[in-house]
């Protein structure tokens, strides 16, 4: 489903990305972990589109990431920072992230409604963002990126700073999409983290993967 091959990446001269290569197939939850400077977020931006690689390539569904609009449509991206607006409801930020990614009218609020009840924020969708916790608000970013519910999801640290309940609440959303047909890739610090929900972990070090082990391996 997702194909990266060979890609590198370098900021200033300075390599961040060595030729990373792996695959990840439909349904699979995929963990990308290492220590800071790895090139944990590089990569994610660049599967996000958000970056272009220096060299290789990316797949999705053998639409090739420099097809941006057809890549774009079946991805679904959460970044670290929450990207909602604290002025707006939660339903009105989803609002909005639904009418970026072209729905309207019936089609809007059915993507909305499917989001929020797999993201488990149905019950605070009137509340300002501004007046939601830090795991509320983050509960709200995965929404906001599974609108649609894409083919591929990043997710980039989905889980960090925030309380035991609401990063439970994020894991078994996260769980919960292998039933959908949804490809998860998650960026994350802490490994056990990624070893309770993850088919495979990726390590990354010094630009290289390291390791590429099977969950439990």
């Amino acid at each position: 489903m997702l194909v990266v091959d060979n890609v590198h990446k370098a900021y200033q001269k300075e390599p961040v990305l060595n030729g990373v290569s792996f695959t990840c197939s439909p349904s699979q939850i995929v963990g990308i972990c290492g220590s800071n400077g790895a090139g944990k977020t590089t990569l994610i931006h660049i599967l996000a589109s958000i970056l272009p690689a220096d060299q290789g390539s990316v797949s999705l569904c053998q639409i090739p990431i420099t097809q941006p609009v057809q890549y774009r449509s079946m991805i679904g991206f959460v970044p670290q920072q929450v990207a909602l607006s604290p002025q707006l409801t939660v339903r009105q930020n989803l609002h909005f992230w639904a009418a970026i990614k072209g729905f309207t009218g019936t089609k809007r609020r059915e993507a909305v409604d499917s989001a929020a009840e797999m993201s488990h924020v149905t019950s605070f969708l009137q509340k300002k963002v501004a007046r939601c916790s830090g795991g509320m608000a983050r509960r709200v970013n995965l929404a906001a990126g599974l609108i649609g519910l894409p083919r591929l999801l990043l997710l980039d640290e989905p889980t960090a700073g925030i309380d035991e309940e609401n990063r439970d609440a994020i894991l078994k959303t996260i769980l919960s999409l292998k039933d959908h047909n949804c490809t998860v890739l998650m960026v994350n610090h802490y490994y056990q983290e990624l070893a309770s929900v993850c088919d495979r972990i990726i390590t990354l070090k010094d630009g290289v993967i390291a390791e590429a082990g099977v969950h439990g391996w």
